[in-house]
């Protein structure tokens, strides 16, 4: 089990890491915000896991915990998505400078200009 519990925890904080790098490494804002959804939709959850089995192990069961590591994950999942749209639309809209090989850039196609 304590395998299980570090290699869980470990992959967990490879995801926050390589997103943590791969942000420095990203040419603008949206690409910045596209590699930091690896960390959150699946370095978090993992990390979340471990601590969960880890717990479980020194704790024992418990219903809260459980929903506690349900809710979590899903509050991850939900989050990356939501937030990391949202702040696109808003780094676009604020006139940053995107990468020239960024396709297909469908927040141009909403632009007000382009709307019927």
């Amino acid at each position: 089990m304590l395998v299980l519990i570090g290699l869980l925890c470990l992959t967990g904080a490879f995801f926050v890491l390589v997103s943590g790098i791969a942000m420095f490494k990203a040419r603008d804002g949206l690409s910045r915000v596209n590699v930091l959804s690896a960390a959150t939709g699946v370095g978090m959850p993992f990390l979340a896991i471990g601590v969960y089995l880890r717990v479980l192990q020194t704790d024992g069961f418990l219903w809260l915990d459980l929903v506690k590591l349900v809710i979590a994950i899903l509050g991850f999942i939900i989050m990356s998505s939501v937030a990391s749209n949202a702040l696109t639309r808003a780094a676009y809209r604020s006139g940053a400078p995107i990468d020239p090989h960024t396709s297909p850039n469908a927040l141009a196609d909403e632009s007000p200009d382009r709307r019927p």
